[in-house]
């Protein structure tokens, strides 16, 4: 894969994820559960 393509990728991929979490709630409290979860099985 080409420079230009991989950057217009993983741009386009950080757009739809700003989005997402911006104006979509249930992605939001989901991304935010799961971040939580992790956290908290990984704490010392």
């Amino acid at each position: 894969m080409k420079n230009a393509t991989y950057a217009k990728l993983c741009g386009g991929l950080a757009l739809v994820w700003t989005l997402g979490l911006l104006f979509v709630p249930p992605f939001a409290k989901t991304v935010e559960g799961l971040m939580l979860l992790f956290l908290s099985t990984n704490a010392r």
